[in-house]
């Protein structure tokens, strides 16, 4: 199969576009022809002639012009939400700096001090294949009347980020507490909810943004902890599956992606409620201070990740999922 991914960022450095590459190599891993085109998918697509365009996040810079295009040329194409910008105008549900609006747990309500959203959008993604990644974040689109056709976790390189020689947990040494943001700057992530954690619990945390993906890697195998104090509803939430492939001892905003990935038996993390600095320190505390629960949960989700997030998974879903909109079944 020759498969297009499409994907408008000129930086090319964030978790989505992790995301996009971790998905290009599960593909290929499968014997797939695939390209990944970040600058202009309509003279890409002209010039290849791929049997599927995969868009994500078009709405980035590009608008929605080249999925206008795809629908009116009739190619087979579906698009990946990254967040809910079909029917927010914020796109991250959020309101008043990082507050969560009704359309959260419930239907949006208008009343919003972000941008509007443009109303003629929705029905325009209706038109085409949708693929989110949790289910949570699927029923918040279907209650607001965005199609959604299959849910697809992410998956990653579970071989390349993968315990250190002494195994998942068991870390030596001191508790050394990590966090890894493409946009640590972006209210949205919460690194002010963890600084305020911190300042409560009287412990440091390593910031690690901006650098490598092989660096990501080496700091999270030296780490023991790991949080993510995201504030919106993240519709997976890569950094959080790279460090419990890691082994690492996770706790997390209770945020739609992270909420799948760490919701289940055996225990495998820890949840908390998102922008709260009370609840966040006190699991950090007991993190920093029960070496035998962070062993625990840190194997646990080494397993998890081993199983559900590799990318050979992920790779076969995509390929079924392909199958049936070339066929005209999605």
């Amino acid at each position: 199969m020759r498969i297009m991914i499409a994907h408008y960022n000129p930086t090319q450095g964030g978790g989505a576009e992790s995301a996009v590459r971790d998905q290009a190599e599960a593909l290929r891993r499968l014997g797939h022809d695939v390209h990944v085109e970040f600058v202009d998918p309509i003279r890409a697509y002209i010039q290849q002639r791929p049997d599927i365009v995969h868009f994500h996040t078009i709405h980035v810079g590009w608008h929605l012009t080249p999925l206008q295009w795809a629908q009116a040329q009739g190619i087979p194409h579906c698009i990946s939400l990254h967040d809910y910008w079909p029917f927010c105008g914020t796109r991250m549900l959020l309101k008043a700096f990082d507050r969560p609006c009704a359309a959260v747990d419930g239907v949006c309500d208008g009343d919003c001090s972000g941008a509007p959203a443009d109303q003629s959008v929705r029905p325009m993604v209706n038109e085409s294949p949708v693929v989110t990644f949790n289910e949570h974040s699927a029923a918040i689109l279907r209650r607001h009347g965005v199609r959604v056709d299959v849910v697809i976790p992410h998956g990653i390189d579970t071989g390349f980020f993968s315990p250190p020689q002494h195994g998942a947990g068991g870390r030596p040494g001191p508790v050394q507490i990590i966090t890894t943001s493409a946009w640590p700057e972006y209210p949205t992530k919460g690194m002010h909810v963890l600084r305020a954690a911190l300042r409560l619990a009287g412990l440091n945390a390593k910031l690690v943004a901006h650098v490598p993906r092989e660096q990501v890697r080496d700091e999270l195998r030296n780490a023991s902890v790991y949080v993510f104090p995201s504030c919106y509803e993240e519709t997976w939430g890569l950094g959080l599956t790279e460090a419990m492939a890691c082994g690492l001892a996770c706790v997390s905003s209770d945020v739609c992606g992270p909420r799948e990935q760490l919701t289940g038996e055996p225990e495998r993390g820890i949840l908390v409620p998102p922008r709260d600095p009370e609840a966040l320190a006190g699991a950090l505390k007991r993190l920093a201070f029960d070496p035998d629960l962070r062993d625990r949960l840190g194997a646990n989700a080494r397993a998890w990740t081993a199983e559900h997030c590799t990318l050979e998974r992920m790779g076969r879903d995509y390929e079924a999922f392909y199958r049936q909109v070339i066929d005209g079944r999605a």
